[in-house]
């Protein structure tokens, strides 16, 4: 039953935590088990990049289609569906009995799995002001990514062991595992569509953001742009998004394997306890993405009041992850150290809903779908091919090399250099704020 008035905006938020989840579940549902389905489908880490990636190209190209159908549409439209389908892409995943399958289902996931980032940022636009919009995108963001990210990296590797040895049941193992979690995502997908709704109940809201007392003009002094597309700030925007997220997919897509095999090889861990010891070291960098993008994004809203724009601070929040990830080329002298290093990225690789907030407040509500739908396009696709060539990499930079830290130096560089560049892409979209108002 919909709740009408100010506070149901609340009721919004749980809804966008939840869908998003979902999504981050099912692009990372691989990793926590990486090492089983290698096993059962007879992979090498150059195939685990590919099966990575084939999610992330299909996940790139219809972010567009999908941010502009929340638009059209409402999110209460779009989101419950996307949903639903992800439940049914886990299941269909859990019964590839080849490489060629998983890399089917794989991209069937991304097609659908891709109807959640950018319209929960475009419902929340409609729901919350510009003060308060940093601080909500960053708890969908931060609270939904670290629940998926959670149940990715340790509840799925957990379930597998409570799957293993069950014969009786339809599924065993991982494949049992992902199909219990599968019923889950569904029962979700029914969740959203009962209780999320598109815009708030003032009619004269709609398109809008919810503020009493404000109107498009006050919240949105940019909205006048003619092309989104003709704007400068979009793509220096992309670039910082396809920067930020080849690290994002190259960081959370290694690191619980990275580990995994730090304990096995460094640690003396037997195979399924390094698995486990592995998912732990991803719950803790889901630790860092769940508490601190919540408060990047209210940091982004308190900054803004004293002139220091989100640009700027989505700019030097990559800066430090590039730091972050370089720790990872140097030898692991204890779990302590690994754990440090894995909260702090998961801090420092995501200030994406800084960015989610300043596309809003540029754009306006009715148009973050769309505008949020090209910025994300660029950096998704730029994402995939990093994941899909990152095994390469790690392989080819592992010639000759010994130790596990020395292995995967070459994906480590290649996230860090990421960083680099997209914080100097976010710091120009920062210059371009002060001379790019309006173009016709």
């Amino acid at each position: 039953m919909f709740v009408a008035g100010y506070s149901y905006r609340w009721v919004i938020l749980v809804c966008g935590v939840l869908a998003y989840a979902t999504s981050y579940l099912t692009r990372w549902s691989y990793t926590g088990l990486a090492s089983f389905i290698q096993e059962d489908l007879q992979l090498d880490k150059a195939d685990l990049g590919v099966l990575g990636s084939a999610f992330f190209y299909t996940y790139a190209l219809v972010q567009v289609p999908w941010g502009k159908s929340a638009d059209r549409w409402g999110g209460r439209t779009v989101i419950p569906l996307g949903v639903l389908l992800s439940a049914g892409g886990l299941l269909g995943f859990t019964l590839a009995q080849s490489f060629g399958e998983a890399i089917g289902w794989r991209v069937m996931i991304g097609l659908v799995a891709a109807s959640v980032f950018v319209p929960v940022a475009s419902l929340l636009s409609h729901w919350f002001a510009s003060e308060d919009r940093g601080f909500a995108n960053g708890i969908y963001y931060g609270f939904g990514g670290g629940l998926g990210q959670a149940t990715a990296f340790l509840l799925l590797p957990l379930l597998h062991v409570f799957f293993l040895d069950r014969i009786d049941s339809v599924f065993s193992g991982w494949r049992g595992a992902m199909g219990l979690v599968a019923l889950i995502v569904a029962g979700l997908g029914v969740g959203c569509w009962v209780f999320l709704r598109s815009y708030p109940p003032q009619p004269e809201t709609k398109g809008a953001v919810l503020a009493p007392s404000q109107s498009i003009s006050q919240t949105t002094p940019n909205s006048r742009v003619a092309s989104i597309t003709k704007d400068p700030i979009l793509w220096c925007l992309g670039g910082y998004f396809a920067a930020g997220i080849i690290a994002l997919r190259l960081v959370p897509g290694w690191l619980t394997i990275f580990a995994s095999e730090w304990y096995h090889v460094e640690q003396g861990y037997s195979q399924t306890d390094a698995v486990i010891a592995g998912g732990v070291m991803g719950t803790v960098y889901t630790i860092g993405h769940v508490a601190g993008s919540p408060l990047l994004g209210k940091l982004s809203d308190r900054l803004a009041a004293y002139g220091i724009g989100r640009f700027q601070c989505a700019a030097m929040v990559l800066g430090l992850g590039a730091v972050s990830v370089s720790c990872l080329t140097v030898p692991m002298g204890t779990p302590w150290m690994l754990g440090g290093v894995a909260l702090l990225l998961g801090v420092t690789l995501h200030a994406f809903p800084i960015i989610n907030a300043a596309v809003s407040d540029r754009w306006g509500g009715h148009r973050t779908g769309h505008a949020l739908g090209w910025i994300n396009m660029v950096g998704q696709l730029a994402g995939a091919v990093a994941l899909s060539v990152s095994g390469y990499l790690g392989l080819a930079w592992a010639s000759g090399a010994t130790g596990t830290v020395a292995e995967y130096a070459g994906i480590w560089y290649l996230a860090a250099g990421a960083c680099v560049f997209g914080a100097g892409c976010g710091w120009l979209a920062h210059r371009l704020t002060k001379t790019v108002v309006r173009i016709s």
